[in-house]
């Protein structure tokens, strides 16, 4: 969906009401999708995959496999409604190997900015990955394009508010986008949550002192050790945290189906 009159248009010819219309373009968000392919346009924006590289001191904690890097200048300045960085490159990593699902970690280094201008060297997996074979995600380039997030009737925006759940729901109001989103090989930076579960928990209460959990990047990758199974990792932080650009302070959220 790269513009919300498409949407309007499809949700029309379903006899969609102009005032639920207007209801999901409210709560319609910008979302940058990184995918493999520039076929619907983009621009080179990073790379999936691959080792990364990291400034001296900087350590790759964890065992967490690189999912990709993103050259935040190249990003379109209209993708996202979340102040990321304007230059340097934002790292993502993930967790391949644990089926369970559901694994929250914080501080793990999930997410690292080095800033432009940084000197950088490719590093080799940590100690200890190599007592078993390691192979990192096949690297692939990265293009850049801008789509509109919609949520899903699970998601924060709709579920604790009645009014707005009973419209979406009735008019399926999230079923009017036909954009297929890339998951292969590919990240999706801001907007709503996907998933195959239910989507973790972004709002705020009135006790955060934080300003609540926003998404900043989601995913979903093979699992290598167990063929079926696909990972779905979610990169959440809080508001302040983020505007200070303390990527130290993101979490991982990763659920699991099969």
């Amino acid at each position: 969906m790269d513009s919300f009159q498409t949407y309007r248009d499809e949700a029309r010819r379903n006899g969609v009401p102009e005032h639920a219309i207007d209801l999901a373009e409210r709560l319609a968000l910008p979302q940058t999708e990184l995918s493999p392919s520039s076929e619907h346009g983009g621009v080179l924006a990073g790379r999936y995959g691959g080792l990364p590289s990291l400034p001296a001191g900087v350590e790759w904690d964890s065992g967490l496999d690189l999912v990709a890097t993103v050259d935040c200048a190249a990003l379109p300045s209209d993708g996202f409604d979340l102040p990321l960085p304007r230059d340097g490159h934002l790292l993502f990593f993930a967790d391949r190997s644990d089926t369970e699902g559901a694994v929250i970690l914080n501080d793990s280094g999930s997410v690292i900015h080095v800033p432009a201008g940084a000197a950088t060297t490719e590093r080799t997996p940590p100690e200890g990955m190599d007592e078993d074979p390691f192979d990192p995600i096949d690297p692939q380039p990265l293009y850049a394009r801008v789509v509109l997030s919609l949520p899903t009737t699970a998601d924060d925006a709709v579920l604790p508010h009645p009014e707005i759940r009973r419209l979406y729901t009735e008019y399926r109001l999230e079923d009017h986008d036909h954009t297929r989103l890339a998951w292969d090989d590919s990240l999706h930076l801001g907007g709503y949550a996907y998933s195959p579960q239910d989507p973790p928990i972004m709002g705020a209460s009135p006790e955060d002192e934080k300003g609540g959990w926003v998404l900043l990047a989601q995913a979903q990758l093979d699992m290598p050790d167990d063929p079926g199974f696909t990972a779905c990792p979610f990169w959440i932080i809080q508001r302040d945290e983020l505007k200070a650009q303390n990527f130290a302070a993101a979490a991982l959220v990763t659920l699991t189906y099969h």
